[in-house]
C-alpha cells in the first residue's frame, strides 16, 4: 500500500470540505454545518495523527509524495514532504483546527453567515497544510499566498464593518509587501540551484554555498517578518482582531503568524551559513519582542493585549533561530499554539458573556462569574508567564538558556530576552487581574459562565498547557528526537550543563514571578495610591506604551498619507505639466489651426475660382523652377 498518498488525503480533506459547504451552503443549517465540518476535522486529526505514527515507528525518516510535474527543465514539481518539522506541524494544526471549531459551534451560532465562516475556516486549515507538507519552495509559495488570501478572508468577515474591512485590506497589503521579497528570494534559489527541490538545494548549500546567499536569505526573511508579524510589518496584527475571536485564535495559535518560524527553521541548512542573516533575525526578534510586550502593558482591548502578545511570544521564536536553537523556536511555537489558543478563546468566552464588550476596565470579578474560563485562562497566563512547570517554561527557558550558551555579545542578547519575559508576565497578569479579579465597576447580574461547548474546548486546551511541556525538558528531548533528521546537517546551539542551566532557569521563574507579583501590587493592592508614588513621565510613557511608540501613526503618516499626498502633486504637477499638458498643447495647437483653416471656407464660388487658379500658378512656378525641368 502507497501510504504516501496519505500526505495529499491529509491536505485535500479541509479543501474538500471548504468546497462543499461553499457549494450547498444555502441549503445547510447550523445542526448539518456542523456535522459536516466536525467529521471533516475529526477525519483530518486521524488520518495526521496515523500518518504522524508511522513516521515515528520508522524513525522520522522522511515520506516523499510527487503529485505531478509540471516543467521538466528546469523541473518544476508538484510534491509533498513529510519528516518530523512538517509532522509535528501537520499534527498541530489538524488538532487545534478541530478544539477551535468546536467552540466556534456555539460562539458563532445564530450568525448570519455561519456556514460561509466554516467555509473559509476550512479553507485556511487547506492553505495552512499545503505550507507545511510541501516538498518544494514552490508548493510553500502557494501555501504562502493562500493563507494570506484565507486570512483576509476571516479577518474582514464582518466587513459590514467598515473597521472590519479596513483590517483585512492592511493584513493583505502589508503581507504583500513581505510576500514580494519572498519571491525574489525563490527565483535567486531557482537562478542559482536549477530547482525549486527542498532536498536537492539544501545538500547543494551543504557543499557549496551561492555568493549571494546572505542576499537570498534577507529576502526569504521579508517574507517571514510579514507573515510572522516582525518589526517593521507587524501592526496588521493587532488590527486582525476585528474578525471572529475564534478565527483569532486560529491565526495566533498555530497557523499564519508561525508559518515565517516554520520556514526559516525548514531553511535551517542555508541558513547557517549566513552570519548577517542570523544577527538580522535576532536583532529585529528582540526589538519585536521588547516593543510589542511595552505596546501590550497599556492595552485595553481583551484581544489587543493578547495580539501584542503573539507579536512578543513570535519575536522569542525569531530569537531562538537567529541564535541557532531550531529545536527551542519549533518547542515554543509548539507551546505557544496551546497556551495562545487557550488565551483567545477564553477571552472569546468573555466576550460571548459580556455580550461583546472587549474593554477590560469595564470588566472585573468574573471569576465568581465564570470559574471555569477564569482558571483555565489562569493556567494559559502562568503558563506564557513561564512559571514551572507549565508549558511556557520550557520553553521560554530553553530559548533563554540558548541564548546565553552563545557567550560574547549573546549575553546582551539573553539580558534583553529576559527583560522582555518580566514584562511578558506583568502585562498578562494584568491581564487576567483586570478581567477576573478587580472589583467590577459594572452590573454582572446577566453574566453567566459560557456553554459546554466554549467551555469544553478550554478544558481541553488547560490540560494539554499543563502537560505538553514535557515533550522536551532538559531530562527528555523527545522534541529534539523528533526533530532530528530534519537538522540532521544542521549545526544547533545546545542548552548549558549543570549549575549554569540551574541559575539561568532560576533567574527566569524570578522573572516570571516578579513581573505576576508586581501587576498584583499595582492594579489589585494599588501600591501607587497606597503609598502616594510619583512616577516621573508616566502619561508621557503610558501614551507611549498604548499607541505602540507612534510606530503605527508614523507609518499611516508616511506611507498611507504621504504617499497619498506625493501622488497627488505628480498629478497635479507632473503629469499636469507634461502627459496631460502636451497632449492638450497638440490638440490645441490643432484645434487653432483648424480654425484658421477654416477662414477660407466662404461657401462662395467666386473665391474657390481664385483659389484655384493661384495655387494652379504656384504649382506652374515652382514646376518652372525646379532643377532639371526644361524651359
Amino acid at each position: 500500500m502507497n501510504l504516501e498518498i496519505f500526505i495529499l488525503a491529509v491536505v485535500a480533506l479541509p479543501l474538500l470540505t471548504s468546497i462543499f459547504l461553499k457549494i450547498s451552503g444555502k441549503l445547510l443549517n447550523e445542526l448539518l454545518t456542523n456535522f459536516i465540518t466536525i467529521n471533516a476535522a475529526l477525519l483530518s486529526v486521524g488520518l495526521s495523527s496515523f500518518m504522524f505514527g508511522y513516521i515515528f515507528l520508522g524513525k522520522f525518516k522522511p515520506l516523499k509524495f510527487e503529485f505531478f510535474e509540471w516543467y521538466p527543465s528546469p523541473q518544476i514539481v508538484i510534491e509533498f514532504y513529510l519528516d518530523g518539522l512538517s509532522g509535528v506541524m501537520m499534527v498541530l494544526i489538524s488538532g487545534l483546527s478541530l478544539v477551535i471549531q468546536l467552540f466556534s459551534t456555539s460562539y458563532m451560532s445564530k450568525d448570519e453567515k455561519y456556514t460561509k465562516y466554516f467555509e473559509y475556516f476550512n479553507f485556511f486549515v487547506f492553505s495552512m497544510l499545503l505550507l507545511v507538507l510541501s516538498g518544494n519552495f514552490l508548493v510553500m509559495f502557494f501555501g504562502w499566498e493562500l493563507v494570506g488570501l484565507s486570512s483576509y478572508l476571516l479577518i474582514s468577515f464582518w466587513y459590514e464593518k467598515k473597521s472590519a474591512a479596513k483590517a483585512g485590506n492592511k493584513a493583505f497589503i502589508l503581507n504583500r509587501i513581505g510576500d514580494f521579497g519572498f519571491l525574489i528570494g525563490l527565483m535567486m534559489i531557482l537562478n542559482h540551484f536549477q530547482t525549486f527541490n527542498f532536498i536537492a538545494i539544501f545538500n547543494s548549500s551543504l557543499i557549496s554555498q551561492p555568493k549571494n546567499l546572505d542576499l537570498i536569505i534577507l529576502f526569504l526573511l521579508l517574507g517571514a517578518f510579514g507573515k510572522s508579524a516582525q518589526f517593521p510589518l507587524f501592526s496588521w496584527l493587532p488590527d486582525a482582531m476585528e474578525g471572529p475571536t475564534p478565527a483569532s485564535a486560529l491565526i495566533h495559535a498555530a497557523t499564519m503568524v508561525t508559518a515565517g518560524v516554520f520556514m526559516l527553521v525548514r531553511i535551517s541548512p542555508m541558513l547557517q551559513f549566513s552570519e548577517i542573516g542570523s544577527l538580522v533575525i535576532i536583532g529585529f526578534g528582540l526589538f519585536t519582542a521588547l516593543i510589542a510586550a511595552f505596546a501590550a502593558i497599556n492595552q485595553e482591548d481583551i484581544k489587543k493585549v493578547l495580539a501584542y502578545s503573539t507579536i512578543s511570544q513570535l519575536g522569542f521564536m525569531f530569537i531562538a533561530i537567529g541564535a541557532g536553537a531550531y529545536v527551542a523556536a519549533i518547542f515554543h511555537l509548539v507551546t505557544h499554539a496551546f497556551f495562545k489558543a487557550l488565551l483567545f478563546l477564553g477571552a472569546g468566552a468573555v466576550i460571548h458573556e459580556m455580550h461583546h464588550e472587549q474593554n477590560i476596565h469595564k470588566m472585573g470579578g468574573l471569576r465568581k462569574k465564570m470559574p471555569i474560563t477564569s482558571a483555565m485562562m489562569g493556567i494559559g497566563t502562568l503558563a506564557i508567564s513561564g512559571i514551572p512547570p507549565l508549558a511556557g517554561f520550557w520553553s521560554k527557558d530553553e530559548i533563554l538558556a540558548s541564548v546565553f550558551s552563545k557567550g560574547g555579545i549573546y549575553y546582551g542578547f539573553w539580558a534583553l530576552s529576559l527583560l522582555a519575559a518580566f514584562m511578558t508576565a506583568f502585562y498578562m497578569g494584568r491581564h487576567w487581574l483586570l478581567i477576573f479579579i478587580k472589583e467590577p465597576k459594572n452590573n454582572l447580574d446577566n453574566v453567566h459562565e459560557a456553554p459546554k461547548n466554549m467551555t469544553r474546548p478550554l478544558i481541553i486546551l488547560g490540560v494539554f498547557t499543563i502537560f505538553i511541556g514535557f515533550i522536551n525538558t532538559p531530562f527528555f528531548h523527545g522534541l529534539e528526537k523528533v526533530l532530528e533528521e530534519t537538522l540532521h546537517h544542521v549545526e544547533v546551539t545546545h542548552l548549558p550543563e549543570g549549575l549554569t542551566l540551574a541559575i539561568l532557569a532560576i533567574l527566569s521563574i524570578g522573572a516570571g514571578f516578579t513581573g505576576l507579583a508586581l501587576a498584583y501590587l499595582i492594579y489589585i493592592f494599588d501600591i501607587i495610591s497606597y503609598f502616594k508614588l510619583r512616577i516621573p513621565f508616566s502619561s508621557e510613557i503610558k501614551n507611549l506604551s498604548k499607541n505602540v511608540i507612534y510606530i503605527n501613526d508614523f507609518g499611516n503618516a508616511v506611507f498611507v498619507k504621504g504617499l497619498k499626498s506625493a501622488s497627488r502633486r505628480i498629478a497635479v504637477n507632473i503629469e499636469g505639466m507634461t502627459i496631460d499638458g502636451l497632449a492638450n498643447g497638440i490638440s490645441n495647437y490643432f484645434l487653432k489651426s483648424s480654425k484658421r483653416m477654416s477662414y477660407a471656407q466662404t461657401g462662395l464660388v467666386r473665391s474657390y475660382v481664385v483659389y484655384f487658379g493661384l495655387f494652379t500658378l504656384i504649382l506652374i512656378f515652382i514646376f518652372l523652377i525646379s532643377p532639371g525641368v526644361p524651359a
